[in-house]
């Protein structure tokens, strides 16, 4: 029976990343980000793998707005925050979801009339965390170049 359930999570996982790259390619700002090597839909599969997936109506598509999209991002982009800042290095489809993530923050922050004060606040928290992973990865980058110099 649990081989049964296991199999139903996964397809669901499969079926919340199908739809999620459907949302993200409502969104042509993220076009530019799906030109390397790494797919949307490596992102999106990756991203269900890591989260905690929303409720799903039954016999119905998720209901991925950009409040629950963005919800979403944050679970994947706070386990990912921690294993960067642990300095551990990130895959391009990790990197991707931060990006993503940040791209999704700065579109709430800039159009903050259109969503509430919680959401507004979590946009905040991830574009502050992302200024304070660069400051310890410029300060990294340094400590490693001047590694052998007296």
């Amino acid at each position: 029976m649990s081989v049964i359930r296991s199999v139903a999570g996964q397809w669901e996982k499969a079926e919340y990343a199908h739809q999620l790259q459907a949302f993200f390619k409502q969104h042509d700002q993220l076009g530019h980000l799906f030109v390397g090597a790494t797919t949307s839909s490596t992102v999106c599969n990756l991203l269900a793998a890591m989260i905690e997936l929303p409720a799903k109506p039954k016999d119905l598509d998720y209901q991925l707005t950009l409040p629950h999209v963005f919800h979403d991002l944050f679970q994947g982009f706070l386990l990912l925050f921690v294993k960067d800042a642990e300095h551990k290095a990130l895959s391009q489809a990790e990197q991707l979801i931060l990006s993503i993530t940040v791209h999704f923050a700065q579109h709430i922050i800039e159009h903050a009339e259109q969503f509430n004060t919680a959401l507004i606040a979590t946009a905040q928290r991830v574009l502050s965390a992302m200024s304070q992973l660069e400051l310890q990865r410029k300060s990294q980058r340094r400590s490693l170049q001047n590694m052998g110099r007296s």
